[in-house]
């Protein structure tokens, strides 16, 4: 575990999905649109749950190998980009994002969703906050390669080693080790399993997006 007073960070690039939005619900209900829409059997909400740190081609490739891809991710596009109303945004993410803001960091978005992260931005009121926004549609290797967390601290004009990755997922702390992060934090509110978290051996595990503002603004907090 890293000491606050080493994180002399410049930039944070923050997963979406069960990092600062609880949108599993939402989630569930898009693949089970895209199953009844296609006559195909929906995956359950534990099956979905195990892919979640996947890219969401890669997800749809997994349930349904013979089918159409470019046509489920339409779909399920379609339906997200309709219903992100039904996402919340976790509790703490907007004083979070002001308070990492007047501390002059630049802030990004890593997710392995679609360009539907702009909706949730735009309707949780943070787009503002956010100078680099990477989605799979971006890039051409998805988490865990680092090519998305290389692109967000290219477009934030720091170095990887000055950025920290904040994720809920395993796939989300190995992409910031496998770029060379100057540190990786795992929240556990979102969709990874805590012991699967503390396997990856982030350099911080936190439980709220509170406690990791607190990191940042060299609080005292438990270990």
């Amino acid at each position: 575990m890293k000491n606050t007073a080493e994180l002399n960070a410049k930039a944070i690039i923050f997963d979406a999905d069960g990092t600062l939005f609880n949108s599993f619900e939402l989630i569930v209900s898009a693949y089970r649109h895209v199953a009844e829409t296609h006559n195909l059997k929906p995956p359950t909400p534990e099956e979905i749950r195990v892919q979640l740190g996947n890219s969401l081609p890669d997800i749809f490739r997994t349930f349904y190998p013979d089918q159409n891809i470019a046509e489920l991710l339409a779909a399920n596009n379609a339906f997200v980009a309709a219903n992100t109303m039904k996402s919340e945004a976790f509790e703490g993410l907007h004083d979070m994002l002001s308070s990492l803001n007047n501390l002059g960091l630049k802030l990004a978005i890593l997710t392995s969703g679609g360009a539907n992260i702009h909706h949730s931005l735009k309707h949780h009121k943070v787009s503002d906050y956010f100078t680099s926004v990477v989605h799979h549609e971006r890039i051409a290797k998805p988490k865990p390669d680092p090519e998305g967390f290389l692109l967000a601290s290219t477009e934030c004009g720091v170095k990887p080693g000055e950025a920290i990755m904040v994720g809920d997922t395993v796939s989300d702390i190995l992409t910031g080790k496998n770029a060379g992060a100057l540190a990786t934090v795992a929240i556990t509110h979102g969709y990874g399993l805590s012991n699967d978290l503390v396997d990856a051996n982030p350099d911080y595990i936190v439980d709220s997006l509170q406690k990791f503002t607190d990191i940042m603004t060299n609080l005292s907090i438990p270990a």
